[in-house]
């Protein structure tokens, strides 16, 4: 994932309102990348070790595949951290024709029995290594899952009282696409389902009515979603690297909207999110005034624990669980502190965390994971990535390889010209 998104940075498609995320995977119809055992174990690790070391206590993957889905509770049990886990369903998977043309792979049936499996999952693993693992329920997208999907998920996340998350207003395409099928936004139309409540987390929801870039002037999504009591998970970069954003991040927070920040993709930084999150709010708000230091603080903090009815996490108080991260703020680019909070937002970076406690428990010192070789760890995911962009020719609908679908920033060259190279011609 993080080599996909890495190539896809300013590359985009006209039909994707030049959004990179399917340039990778919408593909030639039912070549999908073959996940192995190793990737998906050191996707896993990778990942939450990254996370962990960050400064992170509670995790919530959204939508992984049954493979990943193990090794992320395995090893979320083993490094002590708390994790919302559950295999992502939809009804339709998104595939490339053979002249490049998106086109949508309806299964309904396949969308059930994810459904299902989610559901045995969550029952045989809620509740696990003393309640740090929970269960959830992730729809994937709101223009690949249909509407009798999206109602029996309302149904089924009221019975098992589990979170329910899926993306919602991720991007232009998606909300158009939905606006023409069902004549909803995406969020009218989670309300139609019944899924637009408490304990329902709207994945990035950047695309609502009213937002400049939706050229949807009417309706009243947000209004909507903070009267339901719903929650909204800004990943800012990830969007960021889109040219897309909240309008605005203070908007959400004015109107009553529960908002918490996540990651989303590389870097695993959540100190950069909230800085990233900060900065666009002002640019988005023209005002400096907007996209407070406190805000995305609290976004980071008690939004994502709000997120998830957890009273007990995102804060240090009685009757909170002992979560406590320990942050050097005498690294030199921090240079004069006065306020903490302002220079972590404004300065901080995940390499900044010292120590981690989940729980009570240390589970991190002197920045590192206990029980892991970072790099170690980092050489094996290297060398899965190489092989992954290698093999991209296989699966690309018109069979480019991996360095012409995502030319480099700038191109490698074998040789120096030879008025550059030394004596010898070397």
């Amino acid at each position: 994932m993080r080599l996909q998104f890495r190539l896809t940075t300013d590359i985009g498609d006209p039909q994707f309102f030049g959004g990179g995320y399917l340039n990778w995977h919408a593909q030639k119809q039912g070549q999908v990348p073959r996940e192995t055992e190793e990737h998906a174990e050191v996707g896993a690790a990778l990942s939450l070790v990254e996370l962990l070391t960050g400064g992170c206590t509670t995790v919530m993957e959204v939508g992984a595949s049954g493979l990943l889905l193990n090794h992320l509770r395995s090893q979320a049990e083993a490094l002590g951290l708390r994790a919302y886990l559950g295999p992502g369903y939809r009804s339709a998977t998104y595939y490339r024709d053979d002249r490049g043309v998106l086109q949508f792979d309806w299964d309904d049936e396949a969308g059930f029995r994810g459904l299902e499996e989610a559901v045995a999952f969550i029952k045989a693993n809620d509740g696990a290594a003393d309640g740090r693992i929970r269960g959830a329920l992730f729809p994937m997208q709101m223009d690949t899952c249909s509407l009798e999907l999206l109602e029996e998920t309302a149904r089924k996340g009221q019975e098992l009282g589990v979170p329910v998350q899926s993306h919602v207003g991720q991007n232009l395409l998606e909300f158009h696409e939905v606006l023409r099928h069902y004549g909803r936004t995406p969020v009218e139309l989670l309300s139609e389902t019944g899924l637009l409540r408490p304990g329902t987390i709207l994945g990035h929801c950047i695309m609502v009515s009213g937002h400049p870039q939706a050229h949807y002037p009417d309706g009243k999504d947000l209004e909507m979603i903070a009267a339901a009591g719903a929650a909204v998970a800004h990943c800012p970069i990830s969007l960021g690297r889109r040219g897309m954003h909240l309008h605005t991040l203070s908007s959400y927070v004015e109107q009553g909207i529960t908002l918490g920040l996540g990651t989303d993709i590389y870097p695993m930084d959540m100190l950069r999110e909230m800085r990233a999150a900060a900065l666009l709010c002002k640019v988005a708000s023209e005002s400096p005034l907007k996209g407070t230091a406190g805000e995305v603080f609290d976004a980071a903090t008690l939004g994502g624990a709000r997120a998830l009815g957890r009273d007990d996490l995102g804060r240090l108080c009685t009757g909170a669980k002992a979560d406590i991260v320990v942050i050097n703020q005498d690294a030199l680019h921090y240079g004069a502190v006065w306020d903490p909070i302002r220079s972590l937002v404004d300065c901080g970076v995940a390499g900044d965390v010292r120590t981690v406690i989940v729980d009570g428990r240390v589970v991190v010192e002197d920045g590192k994971a206990h029980g892991v070789s970072h790099k170690e760890l980092l050489e094996r995911a290297r060398g899965l990535a190489l092989a992954s962009a290698e093999a991209y020719a296989l699966v690309s609908w018109d069979g480019k390889t991996v360095e012409e679908a995502f030319p480099n920033a700038y191109a490698w060259v074998d040789a120096l010209p030879p008025e550059y190279a030394g004596e010898g011609g070397s």
